[in-house]
């Protein structure tokens, strides 16, 4: 039976798993990556593990979840001129947000498989609770967007699903090969920016 752990050393082990995780999940990926060698990583045993992520997989998701709140502040941590080409402004910042991705190695090289992986392994009321922080997220970023003085003209929820699509053509990276993905989110991020915002 695992030991009783303090407060104290929950916390330190929690991060210990998401720092030494994020580095495996790197290297081997997420189907490879073991229980057997996270836990070894952090000096605990299998056991241990379930009492505090019911699966790697949910270790996975919030790890991401993470490195998703690092990429988010940065998208926030901007400055436009409303009054001054706006939807070229807005479509510089969402490619520049896609060019921040690629600098998450874990976040650059997750895969259509590893996510449809996750989708399968972890309960679907963890996936809505994931999804629900998306769409948290597009409604602040679109906040933000009309706090900047930048009128909107697109639907909420039609914004949010041209923003998620982003990420799941991001999915297919290796499939457009690393030349013409850069290209196509360029046009794509603009063509995007087209149609939320008014202005030039």
């Amino acid at each position: 039976m695992p030991k009783a752990f303090t407060e104290y050393e929950k916390e330190t082990i929690r991060a210990q798993m998401r720092e030494k995780g994020a580095k495996l999940f790197e290297k081997r990926g997420l189907k490879k990556t073991s229980v057997d060698e996270l836990t070894a990583a952090v000096g605990i045993s299998k056991g241990a593990f379930y009492l505090f992520f019911e699966s790697k997989e949910e270790l996975f998701l919030e790890i991401l979840e993470e490195l998703e709140k690092d990429f988010r502040a940065r998208i926030f941590n901007f400055a436009v001129n409303p009054k001054t080409k706006a939807r070229a402004l807005l479509a510089k910042l969402l490619n520049d947000a896609l060019l921040t991705w690629d600098e998450f190695p874990l976040l650059k090289n997750l895969t259509l498989a590893d996510f449809d992986y996750l989708i399968r392994k972890l309960p679907p009321d963890r996936i809505q609770k994931h999804v629900n922080q998306d769409d948290d997220f597009v409604n602040e970023f679109l906040e933000r967007i009309k706090r900047e003085g930048i009128a909107v003209k697109a639907p909420p929820s039609v914004i949010a699903n041209l923003m998620k699509s982003l990420f799941f053509v991001s999915l297919h990276r290796d499939d457009l090969g690393s030349k013409d993905y850069v290209e196509t989110m360029k046009v794509l991020t603009d063509l995007i920016a087209r149609y939320i915002v008014e202005g030039t």
